[in-house]
């Protein structure tokens, strides 16, 4: 079974089992088939992880491995091999392995197969966040805000409040909210926008959608509220926090680096210190 779909600039193509689930949310970006991919995934099922990752390991001996919490990488020049986990386990469910100029291959442990309708888990199988980042696209933290034509996006660490505030502006400002928990940052001829994402964490909020950026909020918890404008070095140290990057990858790290760079010298970004009330909204208002 064949499937595309697109983010932002990029499109994929999935060849899969027929009975393999999709995430609904990645539905929200299928697209038709033009015969023009950005990437090919090949996947499949398999009753032992174990046996693939030996394989790998035998026709690539100099490999070096890297350890993270859900996840093992190991790396060689022109490839790489992710061995995902869910938090807390050591066994794996998936492995992604890649090797250029070549379509990527992914293995999934069958008895996983319930699970993989959601986002989280079936996104982090496709190592998208990297294949974004070679189209010059960023992965933000962030719950997306539609107002007025544009797009406003709150960010921050988890449980911080972002889907609060977007909630305040819903109900003070009549505002929607596109994705409760990511959004892609395409750059256009025009400037910086905001796309959707198939990936929204626990909000439930994810719809495929575009708008410019108006302006990135950082936040925090706070029994005042105040806003300031964030610029240089502080600036680029918040953002990149909140965006998705493979760290293990100098090549990439320093691309994101200098994509981030390029936002914040084009996109508005603050530092709001904000409660839960309608003065937090009336305080950005400000400076929107």
């Amino acid at each position: 079974m064949k499937k595309q779909y697109r983010f932002g600039h990029v499109k994929i193509e999935l060849n899969m089992p027929e009975r393999m689930p999709v995430p609904e949310n990645m539905q929200k970006f299928a697209c038709e088939d033009t015969g023009n991919n950005d990437r090919l995934y090949e996947i499949r099922y398999t009753s032992s992880l174990a046996e693939v990752e030996e394989g790998i390991r035998q026709n690539n001996p100099d490999m070096r491995e890297i350890c993270r919490e859900t996840l093992r990488l190991l790396m060689a020049p022109g490839m790489e091999c992710r061995i995902l986990n869910f938090h807390g386990t050591r066994e794996p469910y998936g492995i992604l392995f890649e090797e250029q100029g070549m379509p990527y291959q992914v293995w999934v442990d069958e008895k996983v197969t319930p699970m993989l309708v959601y986002d989280t888990i079936f996104v982090s199988l496709l190592a998208l966040e990297k294949l974004m980042l070679e189209h010059d696209s960023l992965i933000l933290h962030s719950a997306y805000m539609y107002r007025e034509g544009e797009a406003v996006l709150f960010s921050a660490p988890s449980e911080t409040g972002k889907s609060t505030q977007a909630d305040l502006w819903e109900k003070y400002r009549g505002t929607r909210t596109v994705n409760g928990d990511r959004s892609l940052l395409v750059r256009e001829k025009d400037g910086w926008y905001a796309c959707g994402w198939p990936v929204c964490g626990s909000s439930d909020i994810c719809n495929n959608e575009s708008y410019p950026i108006r302006a990135i909020v950082m936040l925090h918890q706070a029994r005042t509220n105040s806003i300031e404008r964030l610029e240089g070095f502080e600036a680029v140290q918040k953002l990149m926090a909140q965006i998705t990057i493979n760290m293990w990858n100098a090549e990439y790290q320093m691309k994101a680096m200098d994509k981030i760079e390029e936002i914040i010298a084009e996109v508005p970004m603050y530092e709001l210190g904000c409660d839960i009330s309608e003065e937090a909204v009336k305080c950005l208002e400000r400076v929107l």
